[in-house]
């Protein structure tokens, strides 16, 4: 039988249970969906709220569901239901074919690339970079105008790694030597995925604890968080008759490109908008840059105010979860525990490979 689908949360779980060679729990797939940006949930249980969809759904449709339960508290795809997703300019309810990927006019990221790749045709085994670089570029999906992108693809997977270690978070890559390069999710350990959990967990208290913070305290964070950037120089304004600027610093590349950064501190709840952009565009003296940093998120209007170039100085932005991650990667606030965890490697003892004594 072929049914249509029209949930987002129930296809993304389903395109992840069609990529696992094994039953999954719903702890581990809703980690993998809010890992992958597949889904969000602003729930404190995402688990229980993918194994309730699971469970309706098996509940309404019987053994027409796409889904079964495969043991207790584990799921699997239902291997006598044909399900086609819909494409998105169809309307609501038409079964169409589910399409394979093709040449997009679009594009993406190196490493967003490189995902893309691996999810579609590794076949869930380690590609070398070299090859996804080729797959990407041929589907389209790559842009670049570089003269050696196969080398930016493998730095940025390598980047990628290291910085969202520093940050407490689960890569989406694995080093593999040689080049080759496979996906965390295909082998992360339920341990893994319990210690990414407490690290979200986590996160969420380090931006409620910012929240309670006075304004000046908060100025005086982001202050030795530029600090701890490489920025030198770094003051906070007078207070009250700042101009919108909040902190004033400077950046030395090389002891000879000096950048002069003007910095606006928002401890918000609510999205910052254009005018803010705005305002602190006016206050930038001779040569310098803005910033502007909050704990909340910046509006559609905000964003396309902060890329305006033409005669304009150009405004950086950092929202509320980029700012997290920067407290987290330069040790504000948190302190990381490091554990080591073995792993038993079988080709070691298998018969293909000789042990070396």
């Amino acid at each position: 039988m072929t049914i249509p689908v029209m949930s987002h949360l129930l296809d993304s779980v389903y395109s992840l249970l069609k990529e696992s060679a094994s039953p999954m729990h719903p702890k581990e797939l809703a980690t993998a969906l809010i890992q992958r940006g597949m889904w969000s949930s602003k729930g404190k249980t995402p688990d229980a709220t993918v194994g309730a969809r699971i469970y309706c759904d098996i509940k309404k449709h019987g053994d027409q569901s796409r889904f079964i339960k495969a043991a207790e508290g584990l799921f699997t795809l239902n291997p006598n239901v044909k399900v086609e997703l819909p494409d998105p300019g169809e309307k609501a309810g038409k079964a169409v074919k589910r399409k394979q990927p093709e040449n997009s006019a679009g594009s993406c990221s190196f490493s967003d690339c490189a995902e893309k790749v691996l999810l579609h045709f590794s076949g869930n085994s380690p590609m070398h970079y070299r090859d996804i670089t080729s797959k990407a570029l041929e589907l389209g999906w790559l842009k670049t105008e570089g003269m050696t992108p196969e080398a930016s693809m493998y730095a940025q997977i390598l980047t990628e790694i290291q910085r969202r270690e520093k940050q407490g978070k689960i890569p989406r890559f694995e080093k593999l030597g040689n080049g080759m390069v496979g996906l965390t999710i295909w082998k992360s350990t339920g341990l893994e995925r319990h210690i990414d959990s407490f690290n979200d967990k986590q996160r969420k208290v380090l931006m409620e604890r910012m929240m309670q913070l006075n304004p000046q305290d908060f100025e005086e964070l982001i202050t030795t968080l530029l600090s701890k950037m490489g920025f030198s120089e770094v003051s906070r304004t007078p207070y009250g008759g700042d101009g919108g600027v909040d902190v004033r610093g400077i950046m030395t590349v090389h002891d000879v490109i000096h950048i002069k950064l003007a910095v606006q501190a928002k401890r918000w709840k609510a999205n910052v908008q254009s005018p803010v952009v705005q305002q602190l565009r006016g206050s930038l003296g001779t040569d310098e840059r803005g910033l502007i940093v909050t704990t909340s998120n910046f509006s559609r209007g905000a964003r396309d105010e902060a890329r305006r170039t033409t005669s304009h100085t150009p405004i950086d932005l950092i929202d509320g979860d980029q700012l997290v991650s920067l407290l987290v990667e330069y040790n504000l606030g948190v302190r990381k525990n490091r554990y080591q965890l073995l792993e038993l490697t079988d080709s070691f003892f298998s018969d293909e490979e000789e042990i070396q004594i």
